[in-house]
Parts: structure tokens; C-alpha cells; sequence
């Protein structure tokens, strides 16, 4: 099964800012409440360690890890396109 996850990044540069990144990931089973909450508690952790010091791809690159290690397959997705209005 496969299934697009948004990654919002809240407030990058204190002034409210969000980076928006999907990846598409593929495994036997829908994610469900429990993955998706130690998926957050690792991203808490990892933040803890590098005492806030981190960027976007690295959380991105622990994302992937840990639903690596949940048994799912992790792609990044970049758009083809973008079109501002």
C-alpha cells in the first residue's frame, strides 16, 4: 500500500515560516496511530539530542529511518511544477 505523508517544518525562521515536504512511502499496511505517534516521539528525540540544532532534510532523513525500520519503503516527492498565484 502505498501513501503520500506531508512533513510540515512549523516556524523555520521565527517569523512564521513553514517548509512543506512529502514523501511517498509503500507497505503492507496503512500507517496507523501508533506508527505515526513513535514516528513523532523520534523526531522529538532527535531534536532533544541535537539540542534544536537541526534542518528540514535532517528530520526528513529520520522520518525515513524510522518507517524504515517500521517495515515501509520511503521516496521523496518533489513537484514537477509549481505555480504561484
Amino acid at each position: 500500500m502505498k501513501q503520500i505523508v506531508k512533513l510540515i517544518d512549523v516556524d523555520v525562521d521565527g517569523c512564521g515560516t513553514n517548509v512543506e515536504t512529502m514523501i511517498e512511502i509503500e507497505g503492507k499496511q496503512e500507517l496507523t496511530n501508533g506508527i505515526i505517534q513513535r514516528t513523532k516521539d523520534a523526531i522529538e528525540k532527535y531534536k532533544k539530542e541535537n539540542d534544536g540544532e537541526y534542518d528540514t532534510d535532517s528530520i526528513i532523513d529520520v522520518v525515513c529511518e524510522h518507517l524504515e525500520s517500521e517495515g515501509y519503503m520511503c521516496d521523496y516527492i518533489s513537484e514537477d511544477v509549481d505555480i504561484e498565484f
